[in-house]
């Protein structure tokens, strides 16, 4: 059987097709070079599966100094 390549499906129409060897696998159908897709797809992901902002080291001080002075205070 012949070297087709890699198979591929274009992640914008959805075709199936062999890269037949080629470095920058394109979609016969629509033109789309999958690599740039590819490399695309995780930037514009990246924001959404960021962690919640933490507080500031000087914020968490000041929240946190008002506990402590309260408690580091004798004779309550």
């Amino acid at each position: 059987m012949a070297d087709l390549g890699t198979k591929h499906e274009c992640t914008s129409c959805g075709t199936k097709f062999y890269d037949l060897g080629k470095a920058e696998p394109t979609c016969p159908k629509c033109g789309l070079n999958q690599l740039a897709e590819e490399q695309q797809e995780p930037a514009a992901e990246e924001p959404a599966k960021k962690a919640p902002a933490k507080k500031s080291p000087a914020k968490a001080k000041e929240e946190g100094s008002d506990d402590s002075e309260t408690a580091a205070k004798p004779g309550k």
